[in-house]
């Protein structure tokens, strides 16, 4: 009964695997990464420690098929230092070569903002570096799709 039981669950996982392998966007190879980038952030209402923010962030799909994304979570780094992080499942389906702007809610400890904005102060005109890290959770692939955007910016002086 072993032997049998043994090649049936061997059939079975394999069946499993062919059945994700074809399934799956993500092992097309026309497949392309879809792109997010940071348009814009806006502050809100602050409560205790907390500083919220408004966040817009443009998701670009460039793949011949929707993109269902069922959960994102986002970290924006200014000069290394987590800023703002967030997350949300409420992004409606990005048709096919297409983009769409999201809005989001973010909050950052007002502690670890306050270092920043002093670090900041003491050197007007500086170049800021950001990295903006998002990971979409898309259909029902468990392994999110991670998207990194960084650059830099000037302060004014």
């Amino acid at each position: 009964m072993s032997g049998l039981a043994g090649r049936l669950a061997q059939r079975g996982l394999l069946a499993c695997v062919v059945l994700l392998a074809s399934s799956c966007a993500l092992f097309d190879r026309a497949y392309e990464k879809p792109a997010v980038h940071l348009v814009k952030i806006e502050a809100l209402s602050s409560r205790g420690l907390e500083q919220r923010f408004r966040v817009d962030l443009k998701i670009i799909n460039p793949n011949s098929a929707g993109l269902r994304i069922s959960g994102m979570s986002y970290t924006l780094k200014l000069n290394g230092e987590k800023v703002v992080k967030g997350v949300t499942g409420q992004v409606s389906a990005i048709p096919a070569h297409s983009e769409t702007t999201v809005q989001v809610e973010a909050a950052t400890n007002i502690l670890a903002g306050l270092r920043l904005i002093s670090s900041l102060l003491d050197q007007p005109g500086r170049v800021l570096h950001y990295e903006l890290e998002t990971k979409l959770r898309v259909g029902w692939w468990p392994v999110p799709i991670i998207i990194l955007e960084s650059g830099d910016f000037a302060l004014p002086q």
